[in-house]
This record gives structure tokens, sequence and C-alpha cells, in this order.
């Protein structure tokens, strides 16, 4: 019997729980490659290295550069303290008093920048959600500053804190922090890319963008595949979002045309795709020459040094200095 796969940063709410806004699990940020394998292998330090799609050590075809990709792009998010590719996210702040007799304007911090929307606030006050309006932005109490991770907010316009029905007195919410704000909201340097055509790589079944700066798909953004422009079921086809592949389960037939709309991860920040290219190849190298990661190995009349300071490193570090998050997230 098969088992379901496990999930990175899931969090189980039952269908119609109270725990969350909508009844949906909350969405946590989610480790994503940024750069695809055919990008990698075009690289100069891939070349350099022997690293290539039909080399003797397989990493190519075997899964490992995949791993070794994200492995180095989740270095990159945790030594930034923030993600870069779009990914649509829910965050919770607490600490904060709703002031339904005095209005104020709260400023929110997020996790990750820039923001490319917000799409729900609502403060929570026990198992009770009061959605704060957003939409449309011209009559919202919303304003949102997204290269920077900030928006502000007029957390309850009312006289009574009734709004949907809120069972805390509003003199109390008028002074004690018992509120928590919910807030959903897509992030990250993606660009959408609508029509565009696949060219296919196994006759009428894989297709591919010939492109590779338009390869790598963010996975949680919408994905339409469509066959002479007639949308697909997305039970018809499997995809490969790391690499930009979509395959379908039967057949299609010769003379279609295949596009897609999706959102492309290549366009976040050249310094972050350098530095996980960088780790990488140190990755793949290192594991083959150094797997421990020993800085000296002596045996019996021979002795091997690594040196104490790594290079590589360093250099990476620099790289990522300006895009390391330091803003303290508090309201």
């Amino acid at each position: 019997m098969s088992q379901p796969a496990i999930q990175s940063g899931w969090f189980t709410a039952p269908s119609g729980s109270s725990l969350t806004p909508t009844g949906a699990a909350k969405r946590s940020e989610k480790d994503n490659p940024y750069i695809t394998k055919d990008e990698y292998i075009q690289s100069p330090e891939a070349v350099g290295s022997g690293i290539s799609a039909i080399s003797a050590d397989n990493f190519y075809t075997s899964g490992a550069l995949d791993k070794a990709i994200l492995r180095a792009s989740s270095w990159v998010n945790r030594h930034c303290s923030r993600w870069f590719d779009v990914q649509t996210i829910d965050e919770t702040r607490t600490g904060f008093t709703v002031k339904p007799f005095n209005p104020r304007l709260v400023s929110v911090y997020t996790r990750n920048s820039p923001i490319q929307d917000i799409s729900g606030i609502w403060i929570q006050v026990l198992k009770f959600f009061i959605q704060v309006q957003t939409t449309p932005i011209q009559d919202s109490y919303l304003q949102i500053f997204p290269d920077i991770g900030i928006f502000k907010i007029v957390p309850l316009l009312s006289s009574a804190g009734s709004g949907t029905g809120s069972p805390i007195p509003a003199q109390i919410l008028d002074k004690v922090p018992l509120g928590v704000l919910w807030y959903s909201y897509t992030f990250g340097f993606g660009q959408i890319i609508t029509g565009y055509t696949l060219e296919a790589v196994t006759t009428n079944t894989v297709y591919q963008v010939a492109d590779f700066n338009y390869k790598l798909w963010a996975p949680d953004q919408t994905l339409n595949v469509y066959v002479d422009a007639t949308l697909q079921a997305s039970t018809l086809y499997t995809v490969d979002f790391a690499n930009g592949v979509i395959t379908f389960l039967s057949d299609i037939g010769t003379g279609h045309t295949v596009t897609a709309d999706f959102t492309t991860n290549n366009t976040v920040p050249a310094d972050v795709k350098y530095a996980t290219i960088l780790l990488t190849t140190k990755y793949l190298l290192s594991g083959q020459q150094n797997p421990m990661k020993f800085k000296n190995i002596n045996i019996t009349g021979y002795g091997v040094s690594f040196g104490e300071h790594d290079d590589v490193m360093r250099e990476i570090k620099e790289m990522l200095a300006p895009y390391r998050k330091s803003t303290m997230t508090l309201i």
C-alpha cells in the first residue's frame, strides 16, 4: 500500500475547522529550488567541474542534482531568514490591542517581501474571525509598502466591535491585547507568464519550455495548460515544477499546440541564483571528495589539510549580505 507524501511546513486543520479563518490548513513557507538542472549544467562552475547531463557521475539523471540544488536553495533561505520565490502563505501576529472606540493605524511587518498581493486579513478573538476589508483597494482599510514588506490597516472600524458577532465586549478589546491578526499574502520575485508555447521533448507526451529562463515554475501558484487553446484538466497531466515539464498521461496526438500559464521563479535576484550555483557545486564535489567535511585527514605517513577557511562560503555570505532580513517582525 502506498504511503502519503510528507509535506514540508504543513499545519493540519480539519475541514471546517475554527482554527483558521477559512477552515483550510495554515500555509507556511516551503523550500523550492532557485535554479533548474539545465540552468546549472550550463554554468561555468558545472562545466569546470565536469558536471553535465551525460557525465559519468549521473548526477543529472539520478536525482542527486535536484537534491543538491534544493539543499543549496534551502541554505540561502535560512541564511537570509526569508524566501525569494513566489509563494502564498498565512501568517499570524499577536500582542496588539483592537481599539473599536478609538481606531488607529497598525503597521505589520511581513516575514517576506516583496509583497505581490494581500488576499485576506482577519482578527481572531477566541474562535471568531472578523475580516478586515481589503478589496477593492480604493475602498479598503489597507495600505501596502510592497518592497519592504509592510502593510498598514485600521484593524476594526466599529463603534461596538460587534461586526460579525465577537463574543468579547468592546470595552475589553479596547484595553487588552486579546486579538490574533491573521493575514494571507503572496510574496516573491516571480513573474506571471501567460500563453507560453511548450516544445515537445517526447513526441505527443512530454512538453517543456525551450528557454531555460522560464523553466522554474512556482508550485503553489496558478498553472493552466492548454491544448490548441482548450484548457486541460489537471488530472490529465503531471508537472515537474522545478524544471518546467508537463507530462500528459496519454498520447495527445500529433499536430497540436501546447501552451501554459504559469509563474516563473527565474526572475529571483541574480546573486541568489549564483549563490545557489556555488553551493550546489560545493555540495556535489565535497560529497565526492570529502563527504564528512574533514578539515584535516592524517594517515600514517600521509596527511591532507583542507584549510581552516572556506573562501567559497565567505564569498556566498558577502554576496547575500544585502538580502538578509533584519527588520523586527513586531506590531
